[in-house]
């Protein structure tokens, strides 16, 4: 299911999916906070509490989406008040961006 905010000027659609996301930040390793949208620049998600995040900020990330699992260095683009983390995915090496585009595709029908 594709994002439908019309004003969102992303350069790529985002679609609605769920799976785990672990990532380091701040020296620090969290567990267990959640992916909701996908897109192959990057995603939206719900991260544990306990760090105080800043846009700017670089992570390493391990996420999972239909059991295909992805290693990505990403920036916090947008932290919205809910909490949730907008993150651009700016480092993935090219066969995990060939497995990333088969499972947006997927995503998308």
């Amino acid at each position: 299911m594709q994002s439908s905010n019309s004003s969102d000027r992303r350069r790529a659609p985002r679609y609605a999916c769920h799976g785990p996301i672990d990532f380091h930040i701040h020296g620090w390793y969290l567990r267990r906070g959640r992916i909701l949208n996908l897109c192959l620049d990057g995603c939206l998600i719900d991260p544990p509490p306990g760090t105080d995040y800043v846009v700017g900020d670089h992570l390493e990330t391990r996420f999972e989406v239909n059991r295909l699992s992805f290693r990505a260095k990403c920036v916090i683009r947008q932290k919205r008040s809910s909490g949730q983390l907008g993150i651009q995915i700016v480092c993935l090496s090219d066969r995990s961006r060939r497995q990333l585009q088969q499972l947006i595709e997927e995503l998308s029908r």
